[in-house]
Formats: C-alpha cells, structure tokens, sequence
C-alpha cells in the first residue's frame, strides 16, 4: 500500500475517500469510471482512493507518463487463503464483498492519518453489492449506482424460458436491496446517492429518493472529442443512407428486432442496407431470421470487427439502430453522438437519459410485434428526412453533458444544494 500523489494543503479543497474496486487508466466499462471520476474530482480537490493490488502496475505506469497532483492511491487485496478459489469472473461477487471488508479496514486507517470531509464508493456501482464505506465517520456518497434495469415486462413474451427466469433473478436482486440491511443502511446514511437510470432509482425507497441524482455513469474526455474529430473524415458514400447496429448478440440486446423492422420496412429495404456489427452465442439463429426476408442481401453480418473499423462504419451511415431492451450507459452511443449521428432506441433504461427527442428517435415500451411496427416507420422516416440537425444536437449534447468534467461538476453543484 502507497500514495503516488502529494495531496495539496489548501482550505479550499474538500478531501475525498474513494473506493473503486475497478479502477484502471485506458480501460472502458467499470474500470474506466473509476480511473475518471478519480483523476477528474482530483482537479478540483484532494482524493485519496482505494483499490484492488492488481491495478497497481497500470496506475504507476501512466504516473511515469503524467503526474496526477491531489491525487493519492491505495492498494489492497482479499488474502490469498480467502481468494484461492477465484478464478477470473468466477465467484467475482463474494471476492467483491470480501474486498470491500478490507478496504473498510484500510479507511479507517486512512481516516486516522488524513481529515477527510466525504468517502466516495464508485466500482462496483451496483445497488445490489455493498460497500462498508458508510461505517466510516464522514459524509457518504454512493455511486453511480445501477442494478436495477432489466428488460420491461411487455417484452417478456418474446423471451425463451430461459431468458425470463433470468429476468425473474434480476427482478429478486432488485427487490433483494429494500430488505438487505447492509443496504438500508448505507441508503439512509448516504447524503447523495447517484442512480445511473430511472430504474434503479426505483429501488430506493420513496422517502430517501429526495436525495438522489440521476446521472450516466459513463462519460467523455477532452482527449475523445479531439481524436473523434479525425473519424470519419472521409466517409464512405455509399453508406451514406445505411443503418448500423453493433454489440454483443445476447437476447437482451434483440437483434433480431433489428432484423424484423428493417426486414419489414419495404419502403426503403432495397435502396439502404443493415450493418450488423459483433458477434455472440445468438449469431446462427439471427443469420436464419435474415433469410426469412427479401431484403436478406441488404442484411449485411460484419462479425467481430476492430474498433476503428466498426467507427469507420458508424461514420458513413446515417444513424445508430439500438434495440436494447436495457442499458446503463453504453459507449456505443457516445461514440454515435460524437459521429452527429441520430439513435433509434427504446425509451427506458439508460437510453432514456443519454437520448432525447432533438437527437433521437425514441420508441415507446410496448410488446415486441408492436415495436417491430414502431422501429420499422423510424427507420423510413430517419431514411427520408435530413437529420444533420439532429445529429448537431446529439453533438452538443454528448459534449456538454456527459463529460467527465461536467460530471464531476454537477455531483459537487448538487452536494452543496445538500447541504
């Protein structure tokens, strides 16, 4: 365990204790949140974090290529005779609840050497999975949380078995946080808790959600919006008029309404084409659903391609398809929204705070045969209007508000109207 940071003595500066399981710089998903929110809420005051010793090499090599003044790391880890059983994402969530026991322990030492004003417990942000933080005699704030999305109930009907008794074990986990006192607690001792969706924000009781904030856990640097500016800088015009939809084929994400609505729209279905982008256990039987129809030669499967090669895609057509019957937030549409491209989705789950109707074309919850309707007529009007003002909202919209810095900004905006 050591610092890698001077902390700044400065009346000014609140000091922060964070803990962020995932943590690493360079990384998407959880471990870029936490690596983010660190070095962000560091500009502006101290920030002592705590994370896994397995991120260690990764912090110290970007500190041998940039300095991180305010900022102070501290490692540790479960025992190896209490985590000899864990292998990779095997048994992750008793290795997490082991985890945060000890970066408990280590707080309250850290708490004794320095003064700090809040703790902060960011990775895993999940409502579901506790954090011992709130023990610690300083001012709580916990998240962003997620956990509570799952696929809405009018959707079901299209699911296997399978697929909607895991629905139903994700429901239990969303009722599961209202009974478990770990939990009651750390909501009740909390002073802001940060929900990425309306979902999650759902599964705080009603008498706390006053002191709540929606807000995406996901965000955009500075260093994004420059290198996207160099994408797409000669698009391809034959694509000029296509659709993209790109991610992992698992049933939750229903390609297969992709299929079917663009399938479906004869209008357009000869003249444009479907770009199908990534790979997953559902990738034979989608195949199959695209022979079903005509337009199946304009159903076009790129599998698995690299990132500049999907951005590249992305940027020569005309707007993103995301079918995702939930999300937190996902990258994809950040990286649409700084192409200016419009986003045909669902209204719920996190597209319901990353999109709006300026940007995007936002289909109602409703049962699959009536959504394969309502995605089919958005992409016949997304095909027959000029959508560059939309995709200049979406623009505005990703650089202004999903930031990192604006993020932090608007935690630090709400704090003081808490207090």
């Amino acid at each position: 365990m050591r610092g890698l940071s001077m902390l700044t003595k400065d009346n000014k500066k609140k000091t922060f204790l964070m803990s962020a399981y995932a943590c690493e710089p360079g990384e998407g998903s959880e471990p870029g949140v936490g690596w983010n929110w660190a070095i962000e809420l560091a500009k502006k005051h101290n920030v002592i974090v705590i994370t896994r010793e397995n991120n260690r090499d990764k912090i110290e090599a970007e500190y041998s290529k940039e300095q991180y003044p305010n900022l102070l790391f501290y490692y540790c880890d479960v025992p190896r005779y209490l985590s000899f059983w864990k292998k990779g994402q095997k048994g992750v969530h008793l290795y997490y609840f082991l985890w945060q026991l000890y970066c408990y322990k280590l707080a309250k030492k850290i708490v004794k050497e320095y003064s700090i004003d809040y703790t902060l417990a960011v990775t895993f942000g999940n409502i579901w999975m506790p954090s011992f933080m709130y023990k610690l005699p300083c001012k709580f704030i916990w998240g962003p949380l997620g956990g509570g999305e799952g696929v809405p109930r009018k959707l079901w009907s299209h699911l296997t078995k399978k697929q909607r008794m895991i629905e139903r074990v994700r429901q239990l986990n969303m009722i599961f946080p209202l009974t478990n006192p770990w939990k009651n607690v750390a909501i009740r001792k909390a002073c802001l808790l940060i929900v990425r969706t309306n979902d999650t924000l759902a599964c705080i009781p009603p008498r706390y959600r006053n002191k709540c904030q929606l807000m995406i856990e996901t965000g955009i640097s500075q260093s994004d919006i420059e290198a996207f500016k160099a994408v797409g800088t000669n698009p391809n015009s034959e694509l000029r008029n296509d659709f993209l939809i790109c991610g992992k084929m698992v049933p939750y994400k229903l390609f297969d309404l992709a299929i079917d609505a663009f399938g479906n729209a004869d209008e357009i279905n000869r003249n444009v084409k479907l770009h199908i982008v990534g790979d997953g256990p559902l990738m034979s039987s989608l195949k199959r659903e695209a022979q079903k129809y005509e337009a199946s030669t304009n159903i076009v499967f790129h599998g698995k391609l690299s990132r500049k090669e999907t951005l590249e895609i992305m940027a020569s057509c005309k707007a993103l398809l995301l079918t995702s019957a939930r999300e937190g937030g996902s990258w994809v549409m950040f990286e649409a929204m700084l192409l200016k491209k419009p986003i045909i989705c669902f209204d719920t789950s996190g597209m319901t705070v990353v999109v709006n109707r300026e940007m995007g074309y936002m289909i109602p919850v409703c049962a699959y045969e009536e959504a394969i309707v309502h995605f089919k007529q958005a992409l016949i009007d997304c095909y027959y209007q000029d959508t560059t003002e939309m995709g200049n909202q979406a623009y505005w919209r990703v650089t202004e508000q999903f930031t990192w810095k604006a993020k932090i900004e608007q935690m630090l905006k709400q704090l003081d109207e808490n207090n």
